[in-house]
């Protein structure tokens, strides 16, 4: 059971795509010339610390997801996940290459911290979030062509409940689940 809650929040949550995307048109096609890309940090590998609350990690982690699955690149990953979630995501991006696509998006988190649990130096810790995502859906383009791949996204809010470890000061998503009727 929290196998499949894993798997389908985290399915949702880098799935989660299409508002507003550089080099989109309406229709969903992707070209990848005639739309400048969302700017990017100078560095390929730098990811910024959020305001370093466990809140502002966990959106961050959202960013960085959108990042991961539009550019391939799961080089932030570790900076803002660990564990299952961290998994989870590189497997995606592993599936995502060998079938040659690249998926773009956006989520809106809307989180609650509900737990938090600090260790002794405030060096450790845990914190239980519950959060109301939305997102567009997912739109899928091939990565060579910016061809369009699957139907059009449909937009979905999903409940979920994160869990973040804090280690040597850093808040980090470690585990996204989701309730059977996920819907909020």
């Amino acid at each position: 059971m929290a196998k499949h809650k894993i798997g389908v929040l985290l399915t949702a949550l880098l799935l989660a795509g299409g508002c507003a995307m550089a080099g989109a048109t309406p229709s969903g096609a992707f070209r990848p010339g005639e739309a400048p890309a969302p700017p990017r940090p100078a560095s390929p590998v730098s990811t910024p610390r959020g305001d370093g609350s466990p809140l502002g990690r966990y959106r961050l982690f959202h960013e960085v997801v959108e990042y991961t699955l539009e550019t391939g690149d799961p080089r932030r990953v570790p900076a803002v996940a660990t564990g299952p979630a961290a998994a989870r995501l590189l497997n995606r991006v592993r599936r995502n290459r060998r079938a040659g696509v690249v998926q773009r998006g956006h989520a809106v988190p809307r989180p609650t911290l509900t737990a938090l649990r600090e260790g002794p130096g405030h060096g450790a810790g845990t914190a239980e979030i519950v959060d109301c995502v939305t997102a567009s859906g997912p739109w899928t383009y091939r990565a060579r062509t910016g061809e369009r791949v699957g139907p059009a996204p449909r937009p979905r809010r999903h409940l979920v409940h994160a869990t973040l470890t804090k280690a040597h000061g850093i808040w980090k998503v470690a585990a996204l689940t989701t309730p059977r009727n996920a819907h909020c």
